[in-house]
């Protein structure tokens, strides 16, 4: 025969009301969890706080704990000093502190205008004996100063160097046999104190006479701002009065020494 079949069982009205309440429920928060899942954050309820979830999937049950909160990613700031607070601008570039550049020093005038200094150890000639006192009794100067440069520049005139006869030194700023500046750069000396001694109707710093004459009037003016040192008027003639004067006696220019020394030497053989 045939299975009998019975009516299922009813639930009672408040177990039915109840269950019905309870998918309501589930829907609106299943809802919610898609709405805070695409607006890409937590949605925060009536009450303020966000739902964030509270620990690994399915650990509490709820759909709530399988809700993934996106990280947002916070700038980092540099910290303003050592209080540690964070400084709102940005910190602009450090900048290259730049070195002023170094300058060159120029050249002593002494240092590097003649070469090594050997004065002649022979005699005086006669012509050049005779104008070296005729000039220094003129202008007031030692006499022996006036032979002691002639011996340096030029071993009175005997010299086969550049400049001393003819054209320009090695260092193509003085001539003759005195070896006095005779271009712009080093103050036109000659220009300054050209002289016809010898009365032939011209000045020429390479005639003995005129030259001779010519550094002795160099050498009085030099004396008014150096002094009458035989020591400090060889080096106002060879480095100039203005480093005599910043030294405060013979510059520490190795050519304007050896000078100095030849000069003293040669006037203390005379």
């Amino acid at each position: 025969m045939p299975p009998v079949l019975r009516a299922p069982r009813r639930l009672p009205v408040p177990a039915l009301v109840l269950l019905m309440l309870t998918l309501v429920a589930f829907c609106a928060q299943a809802g919610t969890a898609r709405a805070a899942g695409s607006s890409g954050g937590a949605t925060a309820p009536a009450g303020g706080s966000a739902i964030l979830p509270s620990g690994p999937p399915g650990s509490s049950g709820g759909a709530s704990s399988q809700i993934a909160v996106p990280r947002i990613a916070v700038p980092q700031v540099r910290s303003s000093g050592p209080s540690g607070g964070a400084n709102a601008h940005a910190v602009p570039p450090r900048r290259r502190s730049r070195r002023p550049a170094r300058r060159r020093r120029p050249a002593p005038p002494g240092r590097s205008s003649r070469p090594a200094i050997t004065p002649n150890a022979g005699g005086i000639p006669a012509s050049y004996a005779r104008l070296y006192r005729a000039a220094g009794a003129r202008y007031a100067v030692d006499w022996r100063v006036l032979a002691a440069i002639g011996a340096i520049e030029s071993a009175h005139g005997r010299s086969g160097a550049p400049g001393v006869a003819a054209g320009l030194n090695f260092a193509h700023c003085c001539a003759g046999p005195m070896q006095l500046c005779a271009v712009r750069a080093c103050g036109n000396v000659w220009q300054t104190y050209a002289f016809d001694a010898n009365d032939d109707g011209s000045a020429s710093v390479y005639d003995p006479a005129d030259a001779i004459y010519a550094a002795a009037a160099l050498l009085r003016d030099l004396r008014r701002q150096v002094g009458a040192r035989a020591g400090l008027l060889l080096a106002a003639y060879n480095a100039g009065p203005g480093a005599v004067a910043q030294y405060h006696g013979v510059p520490p220019y190795p050519e304007t020494k050896a000078y100095v020394s030849a000069g003293l030497t040669y006037i203390a053989g005379l």
